[in-house]
């Protein structure tokens, strides 16, 4: 990487094509996202707060500077001279918010480091006296009584309630499709999806990864934002999903119920940016 590239870069004067590519590769190189991270707390004015502990604003503000490029592949700078919002790639990042600290994303990510990511899609390894195994569990966002479709030929055969759960597998009752068999597909609902990619931001928020983080947002592929929602840090960390999906309906919908839901005064002011930002580029 030469420093000419990297000065141009601090300076604004990268063309959108050269700052995409830059994003990109940043995603996969610890030390050029260094780099790029400095750059973009410098040109957000983003500030440590305090020294003690590292605590939820410390990771929301390298999140927030992760976003930043990111957004250098999500929001290319247009090519004009117009001097409204010059630099929207900079400016119109949105904030990732980890939990509160009654919360356990540990259970996501496990004793195990050589942990799997979260599935949408799994299969059957064994059917005996209607129960089906499945090699889907809570770490795919899956919880007891969760009903599943079965598909084969990319059409639903039948039904799965699931009745016992564990990490990375589960077991449940046949309750429709006779013919249903090992290796036929199941199918994660979307609720659960969405649940399991924000616990996956959450393990990687709070294991210091914040790029990690946003690029899971940046790469989810979910069908659906209608999950029953309650926190204020999910409900934020959804509508930016939502965003950068380009449904910015759902994402203003998400980011006032996070509001509604009574938030600390620090996170409020996470949102609010977000939702205000949000106005601003439609």
């Amino acid at each position: 990487m030469s420093e000419n590239r990297l000065d141009r870069f601090a300076r604004g004067e990268l063309p959108p094509a050269e700052s995409r590519d830059l994003a990109q590769e940043a995603l996969g190189d610890n030390d050029l996202f260094d780099e790029l991270t400095s750059i973009a707390v410098a040109r957000r004015g983003l500030a440590t707060r305090g020294t003690k502990k590292i605590t939820w604003p410390r990771i929301a503000i390298f999140a927030a500077a992760a976003a930043v490029i990111v957004g250098a592949v999500l929001y290319p700078r247009q090519r004009n001279s117009e001097p409204v919002r010059p630099d929207i790639a900079i400016s119109a990042a949105p904030t990732l918010l980890a939990r509160n600290g009654d919360s356990d994303p540990a259970r996501f990510r496990g004793a195990d480091t050589d942990t799997r990511e979260s599935r949408a899609i799994g299969s059957i390894g064994s059917v005996a006296d209607g129960i089906a195994t499945i090699n889907l569990g809570s770490l795919d966002g899956l919880a007891k009584d969760t009903q599943v479709d079965v598909i084969r030929g990319g059409q639903a055969i039948g039904h799965i309630r699931l009745t016992t759960i564990f990490r990375d597998h589960s077991r449940g009752e046949i309750l429709s499709g006779a013919s249903i068999g090992v290796n036929d597909q199941v199918r994660v609902p979307p609720s659960a999806r969405l649940r399991a990619i924000l616990d996956q931001i959450d393990a990687t928020l709070a294991s210091g990864e914040p790029e990690k983080a946003v690029s899971i947002a940046q790469q989810a592929s979910i069908e659906s934002f209608d999950a029953e929602l309650s926190s204020e840090e999910d409900l934020n960390n959804a509508g930016i999903i939502a965003e950068l999906h380009g449904n910015q309906t759902k994402a203003g919908e998400l980011y006032r119920r996070a509001l509604e839901a009574n938030p600390s005064g620090q996170d409020r002011q996470v949102i609010e940016k977000n939702l205000a930002r949000l106005k601003g580029t439609k």
